[in-house]
């Protein structure tokens, strides 16, 4: 095949390609109440792991590319800032504060989702319409997300670290309802309500009642 006609078909390829994008979305909380504290979110880091290849990040399914674990972590960063903002989890939320009381960062160890055919679709020709005919899931899907939180003080003093953690593994059949991202975005919104539950247990931590959010910065 000529190197020009190789080319053409690499664009394509890359064309139609989807690039994942976490999306998060908050599972309510069980009380009307907001943490007493501005907050300056601090951008996330990937684990070493992560940034240098040893571990699968993002999406991996067929069709699907990642941006980089370093520019990932940006999006994800953004995501908990608008969602903890949405939410008034805390008084006030942004990524500066002249004055803040905590400045959070984030760790994140594993992030991802893998989904895949089963093998036995590899055999059978009629895989599709067997599965179909008798209602069996044709696909696989596992993940992981690893993600820790730390809250110091401008002080340096460290209210607490939060470990936040949810694995993936489900079967299913594809469809137009459930894509591949969107079990890994419902499972860090998991993540995100576990530590933030955390939190609000947290003694040293003033409750008050919900104040209307402020947009994040």
């Amino acid at each position: 095949m000529p190197k020009a006609l190789q080319g053409v078909l690499v664009v394509l390829l890359v064309d139609r390609s989807t690039t994942y994008e976490p999306h998060l979305v908050l599972p309510p909380a069980a009380f009307d109440r907001s943490i007493d504290a501005s907050v300056e979110v601090h951008l996330f880091v990937a684990a070493d792991d992560l940034r240098y290849g040893h571990f699968n990040y993002g999406v991996v399914a067929d069709g699907y590319t990642n941006k980089p674990p370093s520019q990932l972590t940006q999006s994800i960063t953004r995501q908990v800032t608008a969602e903890l903002a949405a939410q008034r989890v805390f008084r006030n939320v942004s990524t500066y504060d002249s004055v803040p009381d905590l400045i959070p960062t984030g760790r994140i160890e594993r992030f991802f989702e893998h989904g895949r055919r089963k093998r036995w679709t590899f055999i059978l020709y009629y895989s599709n319409k067997l599965a179909s005919l008798f209602r069996v899931n044709s696909f696989k899907t596992d993940g992981d997300i690893h993600l820790i939180l730390t809250w110091p003080k401008p002080t340096e003093d460290v209210i607490g670290s939060y470990v936040g953690h949810f694995s993936l593994n489900e079967d299913c059949t594809p469809n137009g309802e459930v894509r591949p991202g969107d079990r890994l975005n419902r499972a860090l919104g998991q993540i995100l309500a576990q530590i933030r539950d955390k939190m609000f247990a947290e003694p040293t931590l003033t409750k008050s009642r919900k104040t209307p959010p402020l947009a994040p910065q």
